[in-house]
């Protein structure tokens, strides 16, 4: 019974130590993902402006276009998930900013320009 009892708290302590350095991981993964999407935007975006002379700015305000972007930028080859980041494209005719916003109550925001500024 002894043996148990400590087989549980050795599982216990583990999992107090492993459970945050997963989600850390985790975490990681997600701001990743964000950033990969945001390079996917630059690039379409530029085979956009080199086709109709201008880059895709979708109407409205900047809630989440995730769908939008997948539907009229990526015509449906790339998708973007908005699990964890709502993607959102400001601007004009003549330049942009891709902004990933993070949906996790104090998160990360990423954004990339035209100019290939970014904040990662």
């Amino acid at each position: 019974m002894i043996e148990l009892l400590i087989v549980v708290a050795i599982i216990g302590i583990l999992s107090v130590v492993g459970i945050p350095i997963f989600n850390n991981v985790l975490d990681g993964t997600r701001a990743k993902s964000a950033q990969t999407g945001l390079e996917s935007i630059l690039l379409a975006e530029e085979e956009y402006k080199s086709i109709n002379k201008n880059y895709y700015i979708p109407s409205g305000s900047c809630g989440d276009q995730t769908n939008s972007i997948n539907t009229n930028l990526f015509d449906g080859d790339i998708i973007l998930k908005n699990d964890h980041f709502r993607f959102c494209i400001t601007g004009s005719s003549s330049l942009f900013t891709a902004t990933a916003y993070n949906k996790k109550s104090g998160g990360t925001d990423y954004y990339i320009k035209n100019t290939k500024e970014k904040n990662y």
